[in-house]
């Protein structure tokens, strides 16, 4: 049997044992991408096309970025009290309605004002995510668990990444009387992505027997050597949401600045780039198995560097393609694997505290970043934010491998039998 047959018969054999919550949020986690999707390929250029420069772009990013901060800690705090399902749906109705606003208006408050909404919502669905999917899976199926997580978050896009490339096109080509004009094609576009990001709490509903522990007790002491663990994981967050911030927002606009390239392109690009990534992800955990988690993710992450590099240079449109693909995918591809290694190496009071923390740290990052991004571009072309990312990029592998060089990882425990399967990390769930 080839590496590739046995990485996927592995995935499949573990696929089986995910738990009912963890097959429910996957299809969530699925909605709410596809609607992300849309967003990611038509927004800046909606924003464009209502007449705002790439400064004001950047500002109503980092304000998405600013309200997952600012909201971070509290809603660990609310995973934690109030249970991680409830703060994922709550999470889902936040972000459509913030995603039905911005979509809806051109004012600048408005749209700022439902930024901070969505990036609220957002910070709920990404901070509850890492501890319900850990809580509901064991060792054996987890590393696969967070790497379909990741895998079905890619695939939702490359749904939304083509149909927002497609759709307006094809609003564009209707007869003379019913044909929108390009900006109220992208706004019915985007609103049909609202629709995507609000149906992701429908999953969810249907674990209403679900019943959830607190984590932790306020009072509860946190053992030291574990608190100690927290620095090296903010510090990773911050350079990789700083780096990002720089780059990652504008890819649509640079190919449509430096190559004159359509929506429909756009989508296409981004759309393969999370095929290919979503592949990379689910192989991920074959090679995990063999050189660790941690060490797969860093190396991967470090491979990426090049690509980011040859972006900001490059001037033919093909390469600069090839180059987005293999940089998204390398870098994209390592994110399951640390999310599960940094899950695995807290104790389960701290899991929640630690992905506010790190989400807090990576939208700061990224919000500062953004804004500062729009207005270098401006002056001075796509180029320089890709180079100050690879730095960012290249420290923050460095220092995390540094940091956790040493830490034991949880290897996977053998295929589940018949007689366990009952026991799969379904959590404590009553008749509905």
């Amino acid at each position: 049997m080839s590496p590739l047959a046995r990485a996927l018969d592995d995935f499949r054999a573990a696929a089986r044992a995910f738990s009912r919550p963890a097959r429910l949020y996957l299809l969530s986690e699925f909605l709410a991408w596809t609607g992300h999707g849309i967003m990611s390929v038509l927004y800046n250029l909606y924003l464009v096309e209502g007449g705002y420069q790439e400064s004001f772009v950047g500002t109503a990013v980092s304000v998405v970025a600013l309200g997952l901060a600012l909201t971070a800690l509290p809603a660990g705090v609310l995973a934690e009290r109030w249970g991680r399902r409830r703060c994922l749906v709550l999470g889902a109705v936040l972000d459509g309605a913030g995603f039905v606003v911005r979509a809806s208006v051109l004012a600048p408050a408005p749209i700022l004002a439902a930024s901070f909404v969505a990036g609220a919502g957002q910070a709920m669905l990404a901070i509850a995510a890492a501890p319900f999917i850990t809580e509901h899976s064991t060792a054996r199926e987890r590393t696969h668990l967070f790497s379909a997580f990741f895998a079905s978050a890619l695939l939702a896009g490359v749904a939304g990444s083509a149909l927002g490339g497609w759709l307006p096109r094809v609003a564009m080509a209707l007869p003379h009387a019913a044909r929108p004009d390009l900006l109220h094609a992208y706004r019915a576009v985007l609103l049909l992505g609202a629709a995507f990001c609000w149906s992701a709490a429908l999953p969810l509903l249907r674990l209403r027997g679900l019943v959830e522990t607190p984590l932790q007790r306020a009072d509860e002491p946190v053992p030291p050597d574990a608190a100690r663990r927290l620095f090296p994981i903010a510090l990773n967050a911050a350079l990789i949401g700083s780096g990002a911030g720089l780059v990652i927002p504008f890819m649509n606009l640079y190919f449509k600045s430096r190559f004159r390239c359509s929506s429909g392109q756009i989508g296409l690009f981004f759309s393969l780039a999370q095929v290919l990534t979503a592949l990379a992800a689910l192989l991920g955990p074959a090679v995990a198995r063999r050189f660790g988690k941690m060490r797969t993710a860093v190396v991967s992450e470090l491979l990426s560097l090049p690509f980011l590099v040859t972006l900001g240079a490059e001037s033919h449109l093909g390469i600069a393609v090839v180059a987005f693909w293999l940089r998204a995918t390398l870098m994209q591809a390592s994110t399951p694997l640390l999310q599960t290694f940094i899950m695995e190496a807290l104790p389960s009071g701290l899991r929640a505290r630690a992905t506010s923390v790190m989400n807090l740290l990576w939208n700061v990052g990224w919000a500062v970043s953004a804004t500062l991004a729009g207005l270098i571009i401006q002056r001075f072309g796509y180029a320089v934010p890709f180079y100050f990312t690879a730095a960012l990029y290249a420290t923050a592998a460095s220092t995390f491998y540094l940091a956790f060089r040493r830490t034991p990882e949880i290897p996977a425990a053998p295929r589940l039998s018949e007689e366990t399967k009952g026991q799969r990390g379904e959590g404590p769930l009553l008749t509905e």
